[in-house]
């Protein structure tokens, strides 16, 4: 995938209960987040109802990535599903990103040994030095530790842009068959 680098592509994140939307076009970012986003039955209302705002063209994609968890199963298998309609129309492929993958270009400090995610009151917890393996085993568990220093601990993904996507693009960490959401080891 050589044309990464200077691409027009559509991020989507459903996985945390916000909606995070990321269009990069002619270098630039156009960017939607809706906390609490949580009928993901409007999300292509909402998704058409963007692209039409800001005069950004379907067709004019290169791709689409969608975060694919570990997240809220339901939501993100219907947007998936949505996205994979949009793509069979417009012959645009879709690639998956994962929710450490992003947490991981978002982490200053690297002296963390792991990453632990907390979603609906589990912690999904991987690796730091896997991150970039899509299919890394994780674990998950109920609750931390009490001395769990080693761990970066994240409840909500913390704000990230196209620079990090293009990260996880420019380094191939993307998976572009068996997409489907992260719900629990795969």
């Amino acid at each position: 995938m050589n044309e990464t680098i200077n691409s027009s592509f559509c991020s989507i994140d459903f996985t945390l209960g916000s909606l995070i939307l990321i269009v990069k076009e002619n270098n630039s970012d156009f960017v939607l987040v809706k906390d609490k986003f949580s009928n993901s039955e409007n999300f292509i209302t909402t998704f058409l109802d963007f692209f039409k705002k800001n005069n950004l063209k379907l067709e004019n994609l290169n791709f689409f990535m969608v975060n694919l968890g570990p997240g809220g199963f339901v939501g993100l298998r219907n947007i998936l599903a949505s996205i994979k309609s949009i793509s069979l129309i417009n012959k645009t492929k879709v690639l998956g990103f994962n929710n450490f993958q992003i947490l991981k270009t978002t982490i200053i400090n690297l002296t963390y040994e792991k990453i632990a995610l907390e979603v609906n009151n589990r912690f999904y917890i991987k690796d730091l030095k896997n991150c970039d393996e899509f299919y890394s085993n994780f674990t998950v568990q109920n609750s931390l530790e009490e001395n769990s220093s080693n761990i970066v601990k994240f409840s909500k993904l913390p704000k990230y842009t196209s620079k990090n996507l293009q990260y996880i693009l420019d380094n191939k960490l993307f998976i572009d068959s068996k997409i489907f959401p992260i719900y629990e080891n795969i």
